[in-house]
């Protein structure tokens, strides 16, 4: 299997570390040691990982000067006391809503100001600097809620709404790659049935599972269940995620689902979530899949299958 590289300026955008930095913590103190090629340095997954690791212990007042020469398990572990740090110090600008939270902030006035550049830019930097598990909990899922009640209550345009679905997006696919395995112990699909076309969920899903260690299959959106199913039989995953907004209509959503899980080999794991009404979690139950309530309820299923989160 052809080994994965990165050129410098994917390598940039997923760690949020700039092109000249990314140049002088090579050439100045070795801190990573890219192939080479006739045109360009090529960095591979462990390279990119080792830089994520580096940017967070800069971040949190370290000179790269000392980090360079350190080893991925003791940036980990100094990664891990300054999370341990965080986590003891509450800010009071966490307080409240999502938008007065200061990882948030610049988020929000960049999609106020309809500046894509600067939104993906923080994306990015919040990204090398968090864990995909907080990205999901502090970051993604908090924005979009807000994103939609604001929406909702007219204070943001369609314009910007989608400003900030396509950068989420883009971000979140990135971060699918970057961690998924090319021979894991364990694979899962994740895609949703016509008609559903909600993807943050499936891609958040996806996200968790890669970081995790777990292989991932992602169909995307809107996909006939049939074309699923046959998908399904050629690939061999241990488990498929369905995700079930049913913002259409909750009776086809069901019907769709019902196929589905009629056609699924009983080698597979059903897993179904994104809704919260009680009728459709009782009805997806009753299709002998296992009803998802939240990410958290994810994890643990993913714990359970072998991911290391």
């Amino acid at each position: 299997m052809k080994k994965i590289t990165y050129p410098i300026r994917a390598v940039s955008k997923l760690t949020g570390i700039t092109i000249d930095n990314l140049r002088a913590w090579e050439r100045r103190y070795q801190a990573i040691q890219p192939d080479r090629n006739d045109r360009e340095r090529l960095y591979d997954e462990a390279d990119v990982k080792r830089l994520i690791l580096l940017r967070r212990a800069v971040d949190s007042g370290h000179a790269i000067s000392k980090l360079a020469v350190l080893s991925n398990a003791e940036l980990e572990r100094i990664d891990a006391r300054a999370e341990a740090l965080t986590a003891k110090t509450p800010k009071s600008g966490d307080r409240g809503s999502p938008s007065g939270s200061p990882k948030l902030k610049l988020l929000h006035d960049a999609i106020g100001r309809l500046n894509y550049g600067e939104l993906d830019q923080e994306l990015n930097r919040l990204a090398a600097i968090v864990s995909p598990r907080d990205l999901v909990h502090q970051i993604v899922v908090p924005l979009m809620s807000d994103i939609g009640e604001r929406w909702y209550r007219g204070e943001l345009s369609i314009a910007q709404e989608h400003l900030a679905s396509a950068a989420l997006r883009g971000l979140l696919a990135s971060l699918v790659r970057l961690f998924t395995k090319t021979q894991p112990a364990t694979s899962i699909m994740f895609a949703t049935t016509t008609g559903e076309r909600h993807e943050f969920g499936i891609l958040c899903a996806a996200m968790l599972a890669a970081s995790g260690g777990l292989g991932i299959t992602y169909l995307g959106v809107d996909l006939p269940c049939a074309e699923i199913l046959q998908t399904v039989k050629k690939t061999g995953p241990q488990v498929l995620v369905l995700g079930v907004k049913a913002a259409v209509s909750s009776k086809e959503s069901m019907k769709e689902l019902r196929r589905v899980a009629e056609g699924l080999p009983k080698a597979t794991e059903l897993w179904v979530g994104g809704t919260s009404s009680a009728g459709m979690i009782r009805d997806v139950q009753r299709t002998g899949a296992l009803s998802l309530r939240d990410f958290e309820a994810f994890e643990k299923e993913l714990i359970r299958i072998g991911a290391m989160l």
